[in-house]
């Protein structure tokens, strides 16, 4: 892929089908149903909810990436805090910059939003971990933070 300019910019409804060619193609997240009705649904309602952030990269007037984030308050912080769930890229786009510039893009929205802290989530058996993405930005793993997570079906 050239390497040309890219666009960081909010996700726009015409960009649902997009987003799903990219979880396709990622192979990411069985939990959606096959017809991608899940996934499909998930996004439109991002597009509207107050605390959901749904960035994605351009390029060639294609979307190559995106990057997920959602705020929480919190009673004992001086603040909020932006959650970063997710950021992907496809493959031919990656090493040109684009997950920087989701992750920067999502940075300043968090400081436009007055939060103290981005936490990412990471699996370290993703590619991402293992090249040491998040700590080439200035991200330190929390090692004295046990994350706990407890699955809940509802449908």
């Amino acid at each position: 892929m050239a390497k040309n300019k890219i666009q960081i910019r909010p996700l726009k409804p015409d960009d649902v089908d997009d987003i799903m060619r990219l979880h396709k193609e990622l192979g990411w997240n069985p939990a959606f149903k096959a017809d991608g009705s899940t996934l499909r649904q998930r996004l439109k309602s991002l597009i509207t909810e107050d605390n959901a952030l749904l960035l994605v990269a351009e390029l060639n007037n294609r979307v190559v990436g995106y990057v997920h984030g959602e705020t929480a308050t919190y009673l004992l912080f001086a603040g909020r805090e932006m959650f970063v769930s997710e950021v992907f890229v496809v493959e031919e786009a990656r090493s040109q910059g684009v997950g920087k510039m989701l992750m920067t893009a999502i940075e300043s929205e968090a400081i436009n939003q007055k939060c103290f802290r981005i936490t990412v989530m990471n699996g370290r058996e993703r590619e991402s971990y293992k090249r040491g993405f998040y700590p080439s930005l200035g991200y330190q793993e929390r090692g004295q933070t046990a994350v706990f997570s407890k699955r809940i079906d509802w449908g």
